[in-house]
């Protein structure tokens, strides 16, 4: 006897709204999934406590956890497709975004505007670079908020919905695993409460995953009663939790082994050497026929008159010219960082804030306008006026040289506050030196002679490089070699440069600060050269004001300033006029072109101030077909690259579902699963398939001897008598792809690539209306009243 269940009276739209509400009550295993992904998701973000400098991240990660879980558990009561959960997480990300993170264009406090949206795209892109690439801890009230509030919508829909549409024990608790593992290698070189993010995160995970596979076991089980399981379980976690921990005392500590993160290996994509050295062109401040000798450079308030400002701090000499680093080599911690909320690692001791207004001549100056200028390591950095907000998101900084330097450079009526520390400069009796020198002897050979014969007189390394000194400021003369008879002093602290200088000690704070740096590292003392000006009484910088000095580490004292004059001549003992004996000391004022190996830039300035850089004549180059090609590759490769991309991810989904359909379940199973993935092909070659129907009915409307063939195998397999074995699954299968090639013999290549590109299979057939994917039966409609 055939039993008929009545049928249920279509809802009226009271009753809808209660069905409604009653599918979106949530169950006690939805509660549970749910708790377990916002803990976890809380764990993880917490392990970026030291990566931001407040806590206000947690709350928008914390925020973006639970809108997650929601729009997950929406699209699970409601039965809708996982695809719909994606574009509710997209909505609520570009929605929300700007009013958690990116809240200065908004439009009338709250909507995103257009700025919004892009600063949304880029943090989704790029802001997991930004993180790297900046000095931790990051502002807490900044952009950088938008990757917890990205990080904790993704997690928590992800994680409830594979939760909740999943039978797999380890799949959930593996992906929250894997989020603490991403934060953590996201994260800074300290860790942020390891041991209670290590013990929640194990407990949590380990909780989790035994009660998944309670929920999962049949009720004969083991026999074991529920609360004897569960003490069981907790015992055993207990033991391992306390055996980790008890493992990790004897374990090799963070004092010995540095803390590995992805800032281990993401260097800032910012190239220094593209930055010419500006000690090449100080003869454009020193000599009074020189354009910037009186011009202003900048306006300097809050510092006592005579303080030193530094303006560029150069730490590597290649035997071309003293220059800036880009880092020591495998160490992420130097080299120019984006700068966070606070600048870590920087010198302590008395601060000071000053003022600085850049003048045009500063801004002019291409060499100068790139370095920012301070009295010593920056505690604090505040960028005001209209470029404020554009220079404040390239700036960089160097912790090991203290120096900060922007990109974009900075302009005329740019001001900037910068709260530093001072170096010292008094060094005491015989100090020892701090490190490892920064220019190796390797670098230096062609000059060791000269160097050890002007420091032979004494024993001691301190006491020999206060004897260089002592040589250079009695015996040397100060020129420029910009005034008459002089042209033979020569700009540039070159290899070459240097060696003439050391046989004849005349020049200018270039070549005195360059020789005696080196000659310091050549004693073992590690030494830079600093170029800076000394601040007038009025506080207006200008070119005569600038200087070059000496910068040494010593040990219990770090880095301490050596004066320009402990070196150095007085600028009025000047050489005995000479007059000039070759033809290329005839040619002095004009540079002779330098090494084909020199860094970029390097003397352009120099070139530029005689008027001759934009006349020299250059070689004639040849077509260059790898650079055009590449130019091409660039322009034409995104697209391409984005079509390319769709077009896999189309053939690779739909290939990995073909590939489940067919090594998934039982035979029966598999058999069924091959009727669907010819209705699929049919699908998308636009013919109608009835969701709600027969086989039979389905084929009938395909159309097509293969698929009345297939519809009837398929019924002999499922509601036959016996299971088919494995041979026969593989038969039907057999089958369906030379039915699924046979549709589309006649057809046109590329209307084969339009069916095998076209998305409309991947939507669940219940869901299609565009392919007369509806119920095959009518459906009668009441008639209301009129």
């Amino acid at each position: 006897m055939r039993v008929v269940a009545p049928r249920r009276a279509e809802p009226t739209t009271g009753s809808a709204f209660t069905g409604t509400l009653q599918l979106l009550r949530p169950s006690s295993a939805d509660l549970t999934d749910a708790a377990f992904v916002l803990g976890l998701g809380l764990v993880a973000l917490a392990a970026w406590a030291s990566t931001f400098s407040t806590g206000t991240y947690l709350a928008v990660g914390a925020l973006g956890l639970l809108l997650g879980v929601l729009a997950a558990h929406v699209t699970n009561a409601l039965r809708w497709h996982w695809v719909t959960a994606v574009g509710i997480v997209v909505v609520l990300y570009a929605l929300l975004g700007g009013v958690v993170a990116l809240r200065d264009d908004l439009v009338a406090g709250f909507l995103p505007s257009a700025e919004t949206i892009r600063g949304l795209a880029h943090g989704a892109v790029g802001g997991w670079k930004d993180l790297l690439t900046t000095l931790a801890p990051v502002p807490g009230d900044f952009e950088f908020l938008v990757l917890p509030w990205l990080v904790g919508l993704v997690f928590g829909a992800g994680a409830h919905l594979l939760a909740r549409r999943t039978r797999s024990v380890w799949g959930p608790p593996a992906l929250a695993v894997g989020l603490l593992a991403g934060t953590i290698l996201l994260g800074s070189f300290v860790a942020a409460t390891p041991l209670a993010v290590g013990v929640l995160g194990t407990l949590g995970v380990f909780v989790w995953l035994f009660v998944r596979h309670t929920r999962r076991r049949s009720l004969g089980g083991t026999g074991l009663g529920r609360s004897t399981r569960w003490t069981a379980g907790a015992l055993l976690l207990a033991i391992a939790l306390a055996g980790g921990v008890g493992a990790s005392f004897l374990m090799p500590g963070p004092e010995r082994t540095p803390r590995t993160v992805l800032r281990s290996w993401v260097q800032p994509p910012l190239d220094v050497d593209r930055y010419p050295s500006p000690l090449a062109g100080f003869r454009k401040y020193s000599s009074d026929s020189q354009a910037l000798y009186d011009q202003p450079l900048l306006r300097v308030e809050g510092a006592a008159p005579g303080t030193l400002l530094r303006m560029a701090v150069l730490d590597d000499w290649d035997g071309l010219a003293w220059s800036a680093s880009g880092g020591v080599e495998g160490d992420p911690r130097t080299g120019f960082q984006r700068i966070g909320a606070v600048i870590p690692g920087a010198a302590t001791g008395r601060t000071t804030t000053v003022r600085l207004t850049v003048e045009p001549a500063f801004a002019a100056t291409r060499e100068l306008a790139v370095w920012l200028p301070a009295p010593g390591p920056a505690t604090e950095i505040q960028f005001t006026g209209p470029n404020a907000r554009a220079h404040g998101e390239v700036v960089r900084y160097n912790i090991g040289t203290g120096q900060g330097l922007v990109p974009d450079m900075l302009r005329a009526g740019d001001t900037v506050e910068v709260t530093s520390v001072a170096l010292p400069s008094e060094t005491g009796q015989l100090p020892q030196a701090a490190g490892p020198v920064l220019v190796r002897d390797a670098v230096s050979a062609p000059l060791v002679p000269i160097l050890d014969s002007l420091s032979a007189a004494a024993g001691d390394p301190w006491s020999r490089a206060e004897e260089v000194a002592k040589v250079f400021r009695e015996t040397g003369s100060w020129s420029n070699g910009t005034k008459p008879g002089q042209q033979q002093y020569l700009p540039g602290h070159g290899l070459k440069r240097l060696l003439t200088f050391g046989t004849e000690l005349v020049g200018s704070d270039e070549h005195y600060a360059a020789t005696y740096a080196l000659a310091l590292n050549r004693l073992g003392y590690p030494a830079r050269v600093v170029m800076g000006a000394a601040v007038p009484e009025d506080g207006v910088v200008k070119g005569q004001h600038v200087q070059a000095w000496v910068e040494v580490s010593l040990a219990d004292r770090g880095w301490v300033t050596i004066p320009t004059e402990a070196f150095t001549p007085d600028r009025n003992k000047e050489p005995n006029n000479i007059p000039p004996k070759s033809l290329e000391q005839q040619n002095a004022p004009y540079v002779p072109p330098p090494n084909p190996t020199r860094p970029p830039g390097s003397f352009d300035s120099l070139f530029n101030t005689h008027g001759v850089g934009d006349v020299l004549e250059r070689p004639a180059r040849s077509t260059d077909w790898m650079a055009i090609i590449l130019g091409a590759v660039r322009v034409v490769g995104p697209p391409v690259a984005a079509i390319l991309a769709v077009v896999g991810l189309l053939l690779g989904a739909k290939a990995v579902r073909r590939y489940r359909r067919r090594t998934r379940g039982a035979a029966t199973t598999r058999v069924a699963a091959g009727w669907l993935e010819f209705l699929d092909r049919a699908r998308d070659l636009g013919r109608p398939v009835p969701a709600r129907a027969t086989r039979l009915e389905q084929a009938a409307a395909v159309g097509g001897p293969e698929a009345l063939a297939l519809a009837r195998s398929a019924n002999q397999a499922v509601f036959g008598p016996g299971e088919p074995d494995a041979e026969a699954s593989g038969g039907y299968w057999s089958g369906v792809m030379d039915a699924r090639k046979s549709v589309l013999a006649g057809l046109p290549w590329w209307r084969r690539w339009a069916v095998a590109l076209n998305p409309r299979s991947l939507v669940p057939l219940g869901s299609d209306r565009s392919a007369g994917g509806r119920d095959a039966r009518p459906v009668r409609r009441r008639r209301t009243r009129g």
